[in-house]
């Protein structure tokens, strides 16, 4: 076993014996039952392992939609390891074979450490301020000396939850706290961890407790490397221009101008400002700025939003201060530029044998935002395959060393490879085979020169033109998404919709599956009660309080609600009072609605939406969604046809009374049975009962008092045999019971022997509380294997009993098929 060490633990870093060599074993699931997800994908992980030992380290992440503490206890129990987990936030998980984001995915990655160790330390205050935070972090990395040359992974909780706003914590003030403490950085990978694309606050888990606003590190001893690459894929798309004025993220001014007039004149007003979040990405050059372009040393910077009344563009970090340098970029929407950066990184390990990768990836980078045609996540499985355990995650900020510093990156992916050897340092992939466009290709005929002005020229001019076509594609590709999440979850619908061994749990699943494939926030189902009036049946993304409050709420609908053909759709471009009450009641300013219609009357109306619009993460409710929703809403339709069908079929197989089989029921349940079972080690018994004078106690006590004697004994009867035998009332007074089972007549007897025995000592009690007993005539038939029938068992069961009505009544008489004579008699 390895170690793990605690910040305020007075231990030694590394240890000298090395026993084994590390082993990490991950595992995946979306299930959104946060205590079966973390069970299922902790069993995945240990499976993968083939150990039964507890793992010294456990890294866990989660979406936002999942209950963390159920989850953590989960996988905390089936590990056993209850003090050594840590992770948070994510908002999506990759691993060798699976991938998601935006729904309820979990990833886990179980670490035995065997002769290395790993401390970890942890800090909070980052609500405060984040540059403090990071000073105290670098006063405990003094203490445990750290330097120059190490190697460590940090992760930190990216929400910022401030007084009526949340934003994302600035990892550039934390570093530079850790930097002005220790006088240097070490080399840093890790990323600012944010539960859904949408900052919606989630906890950490920092060993044995959960916490918010808080950081943590975990320092690897000298044996395990941690070597990586960077991934972004974009290129410069313009000359440099310099930052003139900047208030933190903000920059007001490029070039002496106001930063948002400045670039829509740049761009020829060909994108609009309001189209500068998550999409304009400036490269900040960390290497030589008058040599070649190298993709490692560009310090990506994405837009996050625009301060209109200063004219200024709002950056995710707040690094751009004046004087600096940027290019305006244009992101890849090819991924081949992958493949070679990280085949070159395993290049580059010397003979050191991978244990594990992890891969921190820009949640904006996913296809379904990022426009890009094919998802990273693929191309980093297909490299990888089987040959380390994987791990991913979508996260807010990404952390690594870039051009000499460890430095927090956007729109960045960066692939860290876990391995052994002597080395003491972490390092960057330097190989990388040339692409087609960097290869110097040979002019058929010489071309005259032109000027640097002349090529900055053209360079400028191009820019709008690549920039739109750039916003363009990714337009395109974000509708092919939404497209391709509907047909995923028609798909996987229909599968389900034909499993109707568990009907209530079909439609839940269903609402719980909307939120998670279309991006949705809130999904309801409201159920009739009259014309206009609906209850609230399901909800799925409310809070606990909300759901109280709409529990039981007969809720009145507008008619544009009620219409059979069409959805509605209400987005910010709906008239503000528009259903505004409706709005307010479900606190969904932003929502789709449909109705699910049965034979041209509306059985429920499905809603779905969101709390807010902030493109890509969350646009504007589309026809496309809509079109889905009605999709779904005939599919529930069509399944809530075929519960009543069903429903309809239970109930003529269904004795109203005794809640038991009626007979024709009976019939065709042993029919199908004597025609499974056809081997001569199974014996069928076919009882018949009935209740003595039970007409008597009609005309004495009257028929409630019957129909109460009835009720009782089909519960007495359920009590007694098994479940899996055949229960039936056969008509009037008569009960039957069907069983098979091999070599069971002693214990079928028993049992009737003792319901005899104890029915007759049974009070049963009339309306005004007048006390009365009955008793039991049992006939019992008994046949083995191929060649029994039903009318055969009838008949020779009808013969018991009446052989037991002769003699007295209140007993038990048994024949056998094969002798045709009486077994027994009590």
């Amino acid at each position: 076993m390895g170690k793990i060490l605690r910040g305020k633990e007075k231990l030694p870093l590394f240890r000298v014996i090395i026993y084994d060599k590390m082993q990490v074993a991950v595992g995946y699931c979306d299930n959104p039952d946060s205590a079966l997800a973390g069970r299922l994908a902790t069993q995945k992980a240990l499976d993968a392992s083939g150990r039964t030992d507890v793992c010294d380290l456990v890294l866990l992440f989660c979406t936002a939609r999942h209950n963390q503490q159920i989850l953590r206890q989960e996988v905390a129990r089936v590990t056993g390891n209850y003090r050594r987990i840590y992770g948070g936030g994510a908002a999506g998980i990759i691993t060798n074979n699976r991938f998601g984001y935006a729904g309820d995915q979990v990833g886990v990655a179980c670490i035995w450490l065997e002769g290395s160790s790993c401390h970890v330390i942890d800090e909070g205050g980052l609500s405060l301020s984040e540059f403090n935070t990071g000073g105290k972090l670098g006063v405990k990395f003094a203490k445990l000396g750290i330097s120059p040359d190490s190697t460590m992974m940090l992760f930190y909780d990216a929400v910022k939850r401030e007084p009526g706003n949340i934003r994302l914590a600035m990892s550039t003030w934390l570093l530079e706290g850790m930097e002005r403490q220790l006088g240097f950085l070490p080399d840093i990978l890790g990323a600012g961890l944010q539960g859904d694309h949408i900052l919606t606050p989630t906890q950490q888990f920092l060993g044995s407790k959960m916490d918010s606003s808080c950081v943590f590190a975990l320092a690897f001893s000298k044996d395990i490397q941690i070597d990586y690459v960077i991934l972004h894929g974009c290129r410069p798309a313009s000359p440099y221009y310099t930052v003139t004025k900047a208030d933190g993220p903000t920059i007001l001014e490029i070039d002496g101008k106001p930063a948002i007039s400045f670039m829509d004149k740049l761009l020829k007003s060909s994108i609009k400002p309001e189209k500068y979040p998550f999409f304009l990405i400036f490269g900040v050059n960390h290497g030589d700025i008058g040599g070649d372009f190298k993709e490692e040393n560009y310090a990506n910077r994405l837009c996050q939003g625009l301060d209109e009344e200063r004219g200024g563009i709002v950056m995710f970090e707040p690094d751009m201060v004046p004087g600096t340098k940027f290019q305006i970029m244009f992101r890849s929407l090819e991924l081949d530029y992958i493949r070679p950066k990280i085949e070159g990184l395993l290049d580059s390990l010397e003979g050191r044998k991978p244990v594990f990768a992890l891969y921190i990836d820009c949640a904006g980078r996913c296809a379904g935002y990022g426009g890009s045609d094919l998802e990273d996540a693929s191309v980093i499985q297909d490299i990888v395959q089987d040959r380390f355990p994987l791990l991913g995650l979508y996260t807010g900020v990404e952390i690594a060393p870039l051009g000499g510093k460890s430095r927090s990156l956007d729109w960045t992916g960066v692939f860290c490879v876990f391995s052994e050897g002597s080395d003491t340092t972490g390092r960057p992939a330097t190989t990388r085979p040339k692409k087609i466009w960097e290869k110097k290709m040979t002019p058929l005929h010489k071309k005259k020169e032109l000027s640097f002005k002349q090529m900055e020229g053209l360079c400028v001019q191009n820019i709008a033109k690549i920039l739109a076509l750039d916003s363009q594609s990714i337009s395109m590709r974000s509708e092919l998404e939404q497209k391709r999440r509907g047909f995923s979850l028609l798909a996987e619908l229909s599968v389900f919709l034909k499993d109707f061994e568990s009907p209530e749990n079909v439609i839940p699943r269903a609402i719980r599956r909307i939120n998670a494939a279309l991006n949705m926030q809130r999904t309801i189902l409201l159920l009739p009660n009259t014309k206009e009036l609906f209850t609230p049946f399901l909800l799925h993304g409310f809070t606990e309080e909300k759901r109280n409050e709409l529990a039981g709420k007969q809720l009145a609908i507008d008619p544009d609600l009620l219409g059979i053909k069409e959805a509605v759709l209400v987005t910010a471009d709906s008239a503000k009072g528009y259903l505004a009450d409706f709005r307010k009641k479900l606190e969904l300013p932003y929502f789709i609605s449909t109705p699910i219609v049965v034979k041209n009357e509306i059985s429920g109306i499905l809603i779905t939406g969101r709390m807010a619009e902030m493109p890509p993460f969350l646009p504007c409710l589309s026809d496309n969604e809509a079109e889905t929703l009605q999709a779904v809403a005939a599919l529930l339709a069509s399944f809530m046809v075929y519960q009543k069908l069903d429903e309809a079929k239970k109930e003529a197989s269904i004795d109203v009374l005794s809640g038991l089989y009626n007979r024709g029921a009976l019939e065709r349940e042993i029919a199908q049975l004597l025609k499974q079972e056809s081997s001569e080690d199974v014996m069928f018994t076919f009882i018949i009962i009935d209740l003595d004078n039970f007409k008597e106690i009609n005309d004495k006590f009257g028929h409630i008092a019957g129909d109460q004697v009835l009720k009782s004994f089909a519960k007495a009867l359920h009590s007694t045999f098994r479940a899996t035998d055949i229960i039936s009332r056969f008509g009037g007074d008569e009960f039957v019971v069907f069983c098979a089972a091999p070599n069971g007549l002693e214990s079928i007897r028993s049992r009737a022997e003792k319901l005899v025995e104890s029915w007759a000592r049974t009070p049963q009690y009339t309306v005004d509380g007048e006390l009365f007993y009955s008793s039991l005539s049992v006939g019992i038939s008994i046949a083995r294997g191929k060649g029994a029938t039903y009318q055969g068992l009838l008949q020779m069961a009808d013969i018991a009993l009446y052989d037991m009505k002769r003699k007295g009544r209140n007993g038990c008489s048994v024949y056998d098929e094969r002798t045709m004579k009486k077994v027994s008699e009590q």
